[in-house]
């Protein structure tokens, strides 16, 4: 047989393996590897903070989770914070003589190119990039924001030896001295968002709404030795604050990506009635029940207590007490983007 025909077949090959769903070990995005050493303020940018007039720059507001804007629910009560840091925002480690960094930013995993935002004006992100990764458990999506260049394309297959952009710190309310990369690694709520959301949008699904964001330093210190990232895994691992009970109309599109966050019942024959989608504080779908229950709007039926009224503890997305928890109006916007369905909104479902 001809040299021509083996690599004919070679790269059938190759793209036959490409298109299968694979165990992925996720790396560091730079050349920043403090985080499994030193960590701290070796690895994480700091945030300029004043609170209770004292002015400070701690690391941990560069970390993932309810890390910004500090407050005590009550006088003498211990700190709490109710702002949500999506992502992590990671040090660079070269600068030129005039501070400007150079760090160069890669993928994390390898994947595809999805979104490539240019232009630092269209996004608080600055100029960023989203790359989709496929897992066995579904898509998932890293997003690299704050980027001084970009050196990637929508469609390019990558893998961790690309270079995809240059850590800087494009974006509102940055500078020269914090410049750092922002990393998310998230699901994307509904592929359908582009066709529904009325706003402006110039990111199409790929716009930071449509995408909820996990603890990327869970991932990168999970496959540290080379263990490859289970997303089931993970989010069996994640703390439940409240259930949102939602009418159930057709399927729901992040079920279809992510069968695994479905929890049917072994006798289920036919459609529930409702369904329950379990939410950690920051709003990652965790778990979606079916129930026998049913509701014309969404509503919330269970919320873990805390010392503070809910605004302050789930992005704002529930209000009052754990007693009487409800949907704030930006939480029924948000529950609202996982219902749309084949282009048009349950007809149960305000917005």
């Amino acid at each position: 047989m001809s040299r021509s025909f083996f690599i004919i077949l070679l790269l059938v090959l190759c793209s036959l393996v490409w298109a299968q769903p694979q165990n992925l070990v996720f790396r560091l995005p730079t050349d920043n590897r403090t985080l499994f050493t030193s960590g701290g303020d070796d690895y994480f940018m700091y945030v300029d903070r004043k609170f209770e007039g004292v002015e400070s720059t701690p690391w941990q507001g560069g970390t993932y989770g309810m890390v910004r804007n500090p407050f005590r629910p009550q006088p003498g009560a211990p700190v709490m914070f109710s702002r949500l840091h999506e992502g992590i925002d990671i040090k660079p480690i070269y600068r030129d003589e005039s501070g400007e960094p150079q760090d160069i930013v890669r993928p994390i995993a390898p994947g595809t190119v999805v979104h490539a935002s240019a232009n630092p004006r269209h996004s608080n992100y600055g100029r960023y990039v989203v790359i989709s990764h496929r897992l066995p458990e579904g898509t998932i999506y890293s997003l690299y924001a704050h980027l001084a260049s970009i050196r990637c394309h929508v469609g390019q297959r990558v893998g961790t030896g690309n270079t995809i952009g240059r850590l800087g710190y494009s974006g509102v309310g940055l500078n020269k001295k914090r410049a750092h990369l922002h990393l998310e690694i998230g699901l994307m709520i509904n592929s359908r968002f582009a066709d529904f959301y009325q706003g402006e949008n110039k990111h199409g699904n790929y716009n930071g709404l449509n995408l909820v964001g996990f603890n990327p330093e869970d991932v990168l210190r999970h496959c540290r030795d080379g263990a490859p990232f289970s997303l089931k895994a993970y989010f069996a691992t994640l703390q439940e604050h409240y259930r949102v009970a939602v009418p159930c109309v057709g399927g729901m599109d992040i079920i279809r990506r992510h069968p695994f966050l479905y929890k049917k019942r072994p006798d289920e024959k036919r459609r529930p009635a409702s369904l329950v989608i379990s939410f950690t504080a920051e709003g990652i779908p965790i778990g979606i029940y079916p129930s026998d229950e049913e509701v014309h709007t969404p509503k919330v039926v269970y919320c873990r207590p805390m010392p503070t009224v809910q605004q302050n503890c789930t992005v704002n997305r529930l209000k009052h007490s754990s007693k009487d928890a409800a949907l704030t109006r930006s939480g029924l916007g948000y529950i609202t983007t996982f219902l749309w369905l084949e282009g048009k909104y349950p007809p149960t479902a305000q917005h």
